[in-house]
């Protein structure tokens, strides 16, 4: 081994070259709702990989893994490398680095934690090696929503992977009703969480987004028509998309579009949202809607940080929290549910349908505005009549009560006790 990659791997691993140093040390950590699944016994022996969007907590979250794991006694040590330095890099151009690495540490029942993945060459090639060796290792990996990640790696290691998708911090990770406005404006990253100079810390992450994933590893040759697109995205966020007038406003084709949009999903900085089809299906509209998957990644493309207070885009601010959340939701706790919009040809409308199967599914429709009484409006009720389900909600800004309404359980619930929305969908 090099000695200039030993100094890196020590300087990453210092438990490595001094024993008495305390093996992962996580600061400020919030607890993942996803880690009771990752930590399942079915996984040792599988590698478990971390994706998500740049700075989300991919990291931290693999880290506090693998000090449970430790914890627990099923593994011993530790081995973590960040590809994003270039010697190790280098070294993991050949799985023959696990060998190496055991036999220079002097490793036993190791966790090797491989940080920022996308950046080697041929990941989902090395993983899946790594895994054919049946090596007594536990196996982690971790990078950037990348379509890398996704085809690459994934692709590789049918059966010998469990993956989970890190986002931004969800509604049940941190206190979130108590910092209502910071919510609406700046979105749940770990890092704008915690910062008093959010605006700064959105601006350099959004560029980071754009000049490392997007320029640099995705080599998209627009990235001003790209950023110039996510800002009309930004602006019609909750409508349903019109691709030939984006194409008109960035003067691109269509299929560049629908390209771009693609990435912009892949990458998970927005995510669509498709028609709920029940039995009526000659009523329904086709084409998408797209939301961002953070409020803050959102307003900096808007470039707008003022109080929602007094924006009138407020509705939509609340409209793409309850996305957010829901969409969340459904990702961290595993559950093969599927998030969609009704809308039919003569205009009635609800905002989202959450979809369990043919038979169980959710309707919540957004109306944040103080309410007197239990109100729904009239495409509201349409759906009720024409489905049927078991129970509905209305978000509201402050109204909480259970109404009948056309024969339904309608829930009326405040954006700040979303809880109850996340059982109603847990029992569904």
């Amino acid at each position: 081994m090099k000695l200039r990659l030993l100094k890196e791997i020590e300087q990453q691993n210092p438990w490595l070259k001094e024993k008495s140093q305390p093996i992962v040390t996580i600061p400020n950590y919030r607890n993942r709702l996803q880690i009771d699944t990752l930590m399942l016994n079915e996984w040792d022996r599988l590698w478990t990989i971390l994706i998500g969007p740049r700075r989300a907590g991919k990291t931290t979250l693999g880290k506090y893994l693998c000090q449970q794991l430790l914890n627990q006694g099923r593994f011993k040590e530790l081995l973590y490398l960040n590809c994003d330095l270039e010697e190790v890099r280098a070294w993991l151009n050949s799985p023959l680095f696990i060998q190496e690495g055991m036999k220079q540490f002097k490793l036993n029942l190791p966790i090797v934690f491989i940080d920022e993945v996308q950046r080697l060459p041929s990941p989902g090639l090395l993983l899946k090696t790594i895994a054919d060796l049946n090596l007594p290792i536990k196996m982690i990996a971790s990078g950037s929503s990348q379509l890398e990640i996704k085809s690459k790696v994934q692709e590789y290691l049918t059966g010998r992977h469990f993956s989970s998708l890190v986002l931004p911090l969800s509604f049940m990770e941190w206190e979130a009703s108590s910092h209502l406005e910071e919510w609406l404006v700046y979105g749940t990253y770990p890092q704008i969480v915690d910062s008093n100079v959010k605006e700064l810390l959105l601006a350099q992450l959004y560029q980071d987004y754009i000049t490392k994933d997007i320029i640099e590893t995705l080599q998209i040759g627009q990235p001003d028509i790209f950023q110039k697109l996510l800002g009309l995205i930004a602006h019609s966020s909750g409508q349903l998309v019109n691709y030939t007038q984006l194409a008109a406003d960035c003067q691109i084709s269509v299929g560049t579009v629908k390209h771009y949009l693609s990435i912009a999903q892949a990458t998970y900085v927005i995510a669509q949202i498709t028609p709920f089809v029940g039995n009526k299906r000659t009523e329904l509209t086709s084409n998408p809607i797209f939301y961002f998957i953070d409020n803050g990644f959102r307003n900096y493309a808007l470039r707008n940080f003022s109080d929602p207070t007094y924006r009138t885009d407020l509705g939509l601010l609340v409209e793409g929290i309850v996305f957010q959340e829901l969409y969340k939701f459904i990702t961290q706790n595993f559950l093969n549910y599927s998030l969609h919009y009704w809308r039919t040809k003569s205009g009635a409308e609800v905002d989202f349908v959450v979809r369990k199967n043919e038979e169980h599914f959710l309707p919540v429709e957004v109306k944040y505005r103080n309410l007197n009484s239990p109100q729904i409006s009239r495409g509201y009720r349409s759906f009720l009549q024409a489905y049927q389900p078991e129970a509905a909600v209305v978000i509201t800004k402050n109204l909480i009560c259970v109404e009948e309404i056309e024969n339904v359980n309608v829930h009326f619930i405040p954006l700040e006790r979303l809880e109850k929305l996340f059982s109603l969908v847990l029992s569904l």
